[in-house]
């Protein structure tokens, strides 16, 4: 019996720039957000480590999306966006991700495939499988503060590739971690 697994790290892809053609080949891999995670931004680990923001977090975002808008929004299902980023250090985040559900608003059909051809195996030329791209760890230390590094941080999850939601009570459960009442 055979599986499919995820892409190695290793793995390299081509493509081009839809607008000028410039072909590019790099390693590709998907980078989660999840809503209201940028709360991060205002902080640095030295002055809040990773269980203060979560509480800030969950507190403040948790289950707002439910609270705002419940006929799209089950409780604690906070939208995960999604982008395609690359180990070009130049480059940094490509665009979107494509195939996302989470409401991208002005930013719906402009993503990864709207400014670039689809991306082909170096070695085979097998096109992607978006799922089979690895999703990048975010961490929150004094060695790292990623963006939302605080939520892998605190409770060792990380979401699946495309994911369009996170199930806030589902992890704070699984983790142990705290959870508004």
């Amino acid at each position: 019996m055979s599986f499919v697994r995820p892409y190695p790290e290793a793995t390299r892809w081509t493509f081009s720039s839809k607008r000028s053609e410039y072909a590019r080949t790099v390693g590709l891999a998907l980078h989660w957000e999840p809503d209201g995670s940028a709360i991060s931004d205002d902080h640095l680990p030295e002055e809040e480590d990773a269980a203060q923001l979560w509480r800030l977090w969950t507190d403040r975002y948790g289950n707002r999306n439910h609270e705002q808008d419940p006929a799209v929004y089950d409780t604690w299902h906070v939208p995960i966006y999604w982008a395609v980023t690359s180990d070009d250090s130049s480059s940094g985040i490509l665009a979107h991700a494509p195939h996302q559900t989470a409401p991208l608003g002005a930013l719906r059909g402009k993503d990864f495939l709207y400014h670039f051809t689809l991306p082909a195996h170096e070695e085979t030329g097998e096109p992607v499988n978006w799922l089979r791209l690895p999703v990048l760890d975010l961490g929150w230390s004094t060695e790292r503060a990623d963006k939302g590094g605080f939520i892998q941080e605190v409770t060792g999850w990380k979401p699946s590739p495309l994911q369009p939601f996170m199930d806030v009570q589902q992890v704070a459960r699984a983790a142990g971690v705290y959870l508004p009442q």
